[in-house]
């Protein structure tokens, strides 16, 4: 596997100072480098939007798929978010992939799956992707689920995962509560710079045009690290994510065959 890094960190001259106070804090003062914002998106938009695409669709797209796409196309847009810490120097990643959690029903327990340049992918690759490595979980006949069944057996440090620096969460599954704080915990790898979560819907009364009106919602959260970003870079980041999932039309599009994404990716790496 080629390393997902680029070669050179990026310069000291263009990491904002307040960022390096918490690179270069000294373990003894215990800081902390959690931002966590929160705030919530028009669920009504983007449960129509799904509904429309699934009933003319091949693949069932879902909330999951579409907060994937979200992430990539802003991750995109903001390329000094896709980074991660290697000691005390950031390193940009090549390509824009994400990492998702899922329960996997062979094992009865949590396990990753990554996308691979997700900002090439149309949500029907997306969710055509997810499925199929779903289903592979569920009869352990995929290649990661062999390769886990050895990895069982010795240290920890052969499951992480570095080629993603982005981790999303969809815990809007039916019958969960409505989410008021969601405090995603930091996987115990420094890979894993940010945490995006969209929690359940809920109904809330609102005022639009004078009028009240009952409209639903999902909670979303992001959870980033400060030696990385600050909390305006957080804040527009997250406002982008908002703004796509307000107006999942805008998740439309995207490659569909292998040799646009690897020709895509080739032509990336060589600017």
């Amino acid at each position: 596997m080629k390393w997902p890094l680029v070669e050179r960190p990026v310069p000291n001259a263009q990491v904002p100072l307040y960022n390096r106070f918490y690179i270069h804090a000294s373990p003894a003062t215990q800081v902390d480098p959690v931002i966590l914002w929160g705030t919530e998106i028009d669920a009504d938009a983007l449960q129509t939007f799904l509904q429309e695409r699934n009933r003319n669709g091949r693949i069932l797209v879902t909330a999951a798929h579409a907060l994937i796409r979200a992430a990539a196309l802003a991750l995109e847009q903001c390329p000094e978010l896709n980074v991660r810490l290697v000691r005390r120097r950031i390193y940009a990643y090549r390509n824009v992939n994400i990492r998702m959690a899922f329960f996997h029903r062979w094992y009865s327990e949590i396990d990753l799956m990554l996308i691979e340049n997700a900002n090439f992918k149309s949500l029907e690759r997306i969710a055509l992707e997810i499925w199929q490595r779903m289903l592979q979980a569920a009869r352990n006949e995929g290649g990661r689920d062999r390769d886990l069944a050895r990895l069982r057996r010795l240290p920890a440090f052969w499951f992480r995962q570095r080629a993603a620096c982005m981790m999303v969460n969809d815990l809007s599954f039916p019958g969960a509560p409505p989410m008021r704080v969601y405090k995603p915990t930091r996987f115990p790898d420094k890979s894993d710079s940010f945490n995006l979560t969209l929690g359940p819907a809920e109904t809330k009364v609102v005022v639009r045009s004078g009028q009240f009106a009952s409209v639903d919602v999902m909670p979303i959260f992001l959870r980033a690290d400060h030696r990385l970003v600050d909390a305006q870079q957080v804040g527009r980041f997250l406002a982008l994510i908002r703004d796509l999932l307000n107006n999942p039309e805008r998740l439309a599009g995207g490659h569909y065959d292998q040799s646009d994404i690897d020709r895509a990716v080739a032509e990336k790496q060589k600017k």
